[in-house]
């Protein structure tokens, strides 16, 4: 007896459908570097993907802006590049992440030790710990959600001209913001 499709595994199998952008976007970047398919990455096409928040450079320049000793940036950046679409990253070895962040010598673990509890303290990540391991599943907060609040209780530490980049490049990309009643 064969075994049979149902609707799901059929859904999977079907080609998606360009978007009229997409193709756009294609035919310009074979214009200008004809042949250049085999040379960009994809996520149709390469395995060890992730989604991130085109938001993202701006969160990681916040970060840097309320962080006055050292930048947590990269690990923050190296968290995004380790979840999934859970928003969960379990932590086996703490110092492979250091490195990943850029950390070297004697300081390395312990820097990014303390980098991932000042993205803690500040809303951009949660921290559970497992048996000893200080630091062993982190979860990724949605970033808009948390600078959204930080600009709203704490308006002070927020340039406002961050912000005004922030909300411009969120309107770019069809971004919503949270409102004040939307945060907590």
């Amino acid at each position: 007896m064969g075994a049979t499709l149902n609707s799901k595994s059929l859904a999977a199998q079907k080609p998606k459908v360009k978007t009229k952008a997409a193709i756009k976007r294609e035919a310009l970047r074979e214009a200008l570097w004809p042949g250049s398919e085999r040379l960009i990455w994809s996520r149709k096409r390469n395995d060890g993907f992730t989604t991130i928040p085109r938001l993202l450079p701006l969160v990681i320049h916040l970060i840097r802006e309320l962080c006055h000793k050292g930048n947590p940036g990269n690990v923050y950046l190296d968290l995004w590049t380790r979840v999934f679409d859970e928003g969960i990253v379990s932590i086996s070895d703490d110092l492979a992440c250091a490195y990943a962040a850029g950390y070297t010598g004697t300081r390395a673990e312990r820097t990014w030790r303390e980098h991932m509890l000042r993205l803690a303290e500040l809303g951009f990540i949660k921290i559970a710990p497992q048996g000893n391991r200080e630091i062993a599943h982190i979860l990724i907060v949605n970033p808009i959600l948390v600078c959204a609040s930080l600009r709203e209780h704490r308006k002070d530490v927020v340039p406002d001209e961050w912000w005004a980049a922030f909300v411009h490049r969120a309107s770019e990309i069809g971004a919503a913001i949270p409102t004040a009643e939307q945060i907590d």
